[in-house]
């Protein structure tokens, strides 16, 4: 089982859900992500470009290995894992 958190603003395209269950099998990231496309079409562009190609402000981490270390969308993943999209947080007061 193929398990989705999806972190900060993200939710604001999942209709407020942070956790998704993928009913298919997907056998890489970037399976599981077109997957998680097909029940939320709007949350495609705020995590990759128009190329299909991860946006830099994003990391995704199958359990806690983020993709960038590994083979980005092309990474395998297990029969079980937990998908992370964490959008990178900025901004604050530097006083």
């Amino acid at each position: 089982m193929i398990t989705f958190n999806v972190a900060g603003f993200l939710t604001d395209f999942t209709n407020g859900e942070s956790r998704i269950v993928l009913d298919s099998k997907p056998t890489t990231v970037a399976q599981a992500l077109d997957s998680l496309w097909q029940k939320y079409v709007g949350l495609r562009d705020r995590v990759v470009n128009e190329r299909g190609q991860l946006r830099p402000h994003v990391n995704i981490f199958i359990n806690d290995e983020n993709v960038r270390h590994k083979e980005l969308l092309d990474t395998q993943l297990p029969d079980t894992c937990e998908i992370t999209i964490l959008p990178a947080v900025s901004g604050g007061s530097g006083s």
